[in-house]
């Protein structure tokens, strides 16, 4: 397929002013802290795509806008965007507030941002007490990050909350989960389909073509949506199997480095091979060990810079074996 360069355009969690399928986590979350039992320290797990950090902006939202005008509506889960603190979260401006994340292009969280942190917790704030911390992409962390920032969860003070994000709680070190609160984020694939039929409304013309039915199974909502705009900016036709979409996302990440591509590849081919093992039961023990490989090429690749072209061709020339 030819590639082009492509950008797509999503709503940022911090952005987002609806919130979908949190009603249960939100009212447990409001409970503990009006009984003054909420953690200083929450760790929200759970497959990338599912709307962590939307919720999390939307809880902190709710938090610092009580009492203000336009404050947020607890019953509709919704933000008002004409809200004072809202429009300061977006900006990075509220002093009660500080946030830590990175984009998907950028590999790590710098250990500057760490010790920024450091120092808005040493300062005193001008309108009230409260200090909320919010970590987004906390996988991005490098060694040094993660030490620096256990200093500052060690001994919080009572008025002050961190909100860290991870995509994978089995990757997160036993001495930050010790310090945390874990709340463990999955939805069942009609829950998921019905959040994607929320989100997708501003982008239902670029959507159309998806299959809902046959993807939310495998994938989360918000990662779906970024495939569709992903495959509609680059002119992709959807009616393709697995394998064509994963040739599709190879020679785009290797045309432009955007590691969005090498996501979407590696999530096509995950569906291949479960459809291939779920139809041909044959080899299943080859099967896996190629899938095996597949993955930690692309571990490889990315951790230590392995030439691209020849892994890419590598991967290829694997799937392609797998089809005869």
């Amino acid at each position: 397929m030819k590639t082009k360069k492509t950008d797509i355009n999503v709503i940022k969690p911090e952005n987002q002013l609806s919130l979908f399928g949190y009603d249960d986590y939100f009212d447990l979350w409001i409970r503990l802290l009006n009984t003054q039992k909420f953690p200083n320290c929450i760790l929200l797990t759970g497959p990338k795509g599912l709307g962590k950090a939307t919720f999390s902006y939307h809880f902190v939202n709710s938090i610092l806008s009580k009492g203000e005008s336009n404050e947020y509506s607890i019953k509709n889960h919704e933000i008002n965007k004409n809200n004072f603190s809202y429009k300061q979260i977006i900006s990075k401006t509220h002093t009660n507030f500080f946030t830590i994340d990175n984009d998907i292009f950028n590999e790590q969280i710098k250990i500057e941002q760490v010790r920024n942190l450091l120092k808005f917790l040493s300062k005193s704030t001008f309108s009230r007490d409260l200090k909320i911390v919010l970590i987004d992409n906390f996988e991005k962390f490098n060694l040094n990050s993660v030490n620096a920032l256990l200093k500052a969860i060690e001994e919080p003070s009572y008025n002050t909350f961190f909100f860290i994000i991870h995509d994978n709680s089995y990757k997160i070190s036993e001495t930050i989960k010790s310090r945390c609160i874990e709340f463990k984020i999955n939805f069942s694939e009609s829950q998921k389909k019905h959040i994607f039929s929320q989100i997708i409304q501003p982008y239902e013309e670029e959507c159309k073509s998806i299959d809902v039915q046959n993807n939310l199974y495998f994938d989360t909502p918000g990662n779906l949506l970024k495939k569709c705009l992903f495959l509609n900016k680059s002119k992709t036709k959807i009616k393709e199997n697995s394998l064509n979409y994963t040739y599709f996302f190879l020679d785009q990440y290797l045309y432009e480095k955007n590691p969005l591509s090498l996501t979407f590849a590696s999530f096509f081919i995950e569906k291949f091979y479960t459809e291939l093992c779920f139809n041909n039961v044959t080899n299943l023990s080859i099967r896996f060990q190629n899938y095996s490989k597949i993955l930690r090429q692309i571990s490889d690749m990315k951790n230590f810079n392995l030439f691209e072209k020849n892994t890419l061709l590598y991967i290829k020339d694997i799937l392609h074996h797998e089809t005869r």
